[in-house]
């Protein structure tokens, strides 16, 4: 890291699926504190379900953008945890990854070239032996160092691969004079809202199907007042949706679902 890149790495988010109730973030943000003072802490949620990598995946994916180059994003979502799992930093679009190597910046290593590290030197643990949590003891100190000034190499040996899960990716079929997208729901957020893996990249979406059911696109949420519709969120993804309802319940969707939208017919 350079003197430039130290001077403006004044940011590190924390995502995990840890939860409010239980001391865990706010030690975490004690560590960080106690060795950078100065920083600033971003929590971009703590509230991912329990053990999923793959959501966690995605949020970082969808949050990591809005912030400064720079910035220090520390994602701990660890089923794993002290077992022989590697923890590791990444570098990915001028922006910094700490996480257990297990899948969490799978997104981002699919659209970004990126230069990784194990996170092995005892030198810059809070404690040599973490059984339960490595995000206190090894992931925040990490972070905070990293902050600092310390470079990324110096963490530990660099790694060629790291691990990574399949991402669904949407086909493209031609259907006499309109296109037909087949996708799936890859996210549920907290209103119930399904967002896809769909992106509209030409032409005007007519309609959506799921579970047989065909749901017209409208502009705004308030649109369609009494039954799922689509539209195009502000990701730029299709996202179903029931007006201040809740699609996934009310249509017993999962993630994983298929979706398909018809362009131009």
């Amino acid at each position: 890291m350079t003197l430039l890149e130290q001077s403006q790495t004044k940011i590190i988010t924390l995502l995990t699926d840890f939860g409010y109730s239980d001391p865990f973030v706010g030690q975490m943000k004690g560590v960080i504190l106690s060795i950078n003072p100065s920083v600033k802490i971003v929590d971009i949620t703590h509230n991912i379900e329990r053990h999923n990598i793959e959501e966690a995946a995605y949020v970082l994916y969808s949050s990591y953008k809005y912030f400064p180059s720079g910035t220090i994003h520390v994602a701990v979502v660890d089923p794993e945890v002290g077992s022989k799992r590697k923890a590791i930093v990444a570098q990915i679009d001028d922006h910094y990854f700490l996480s257990p190597d297990n899948g969490t910046i799978s997104y981002l290593i699919r659209d970004n070239n990126f230069k990784a590290f194990e996170i092995e030197n005892l030198k810059y643990l809070l404690k040599k032996k973490s059984p339960t949590f490595q995000g206190r003891d090894l992931f925040a100190p990490a972070a905070a160092l990293l902050s600092k000034g310390i470079r990324i190499e110096d963490f530990g040996k660099a790694l060629i691969e790291v691990k990574k899960f399949s991402i669904p990716e949407p086909i493209i079929v031609k259907e006499r004079e309109a296109l037909k997208i087949l996708g799936q729901v890859v996210h549920i957020d907290q209103f119930g809202n399904l967002i896809t893996n769909i992106r509209i990249e030409k032409g005007k979406p007519t309609k959506a199907i799921l579970k047989g059911l065909s749901l017209p696109f409208v502009n705004f949420y308030s649109e369609a007042a009494n039954k799922p519709a689509a539209l195009i969120n502000s990701d730029d993804l299709v996202e179903i949706f029931l007006y201040k309802g809740n699609a996934s319940e009310t249509l017993s969707i999962k993630k994983g679902t298929p979706v398909e939208v018809y362009i131009n017919g």
